[in-house]
């Protein structure tokens, strides 16, 4: 019984170290992406013509998915790491 319950208090243990990571990185990336978007309102406030608000435009659009899959790797990873533990 005690080996049971040791087991059960590691895995709560892990899960809860899991999900502090989990939540230091989703502020860390909120904050990076507050930063850039930051820069990216003020680069579009800049802009003197409608070819480079497509240009800039479209560089977002192509980042967009490079990123949520950058995030969906990193999250993956945390889970990964305190199911190993």
């Amino acid at each position: 019984m005690n080996t049971q319950f040791a087991a059960a208090q590691k895995s709560s243990t892990q899960a809860l170290q899991g999900l502090q990571k989990l939540a230091q990185f989703n502020v860390e990336f909120m904050q990076a992406s507050f930063a850039e978007f930051g820069k990216t309102a003020q680069t579009m406030m800049a802009v003197k013509t409608p070819q480079e608000f497509v240009a800039l435009c479209t560089a977002e659009m192509k980042a967009a998915p490079e990123k949520a899959t950058a995030y969906g790797r990193q999250v993956r990873d945390i889970f990964t790491a305190s199911s190993q533990s």
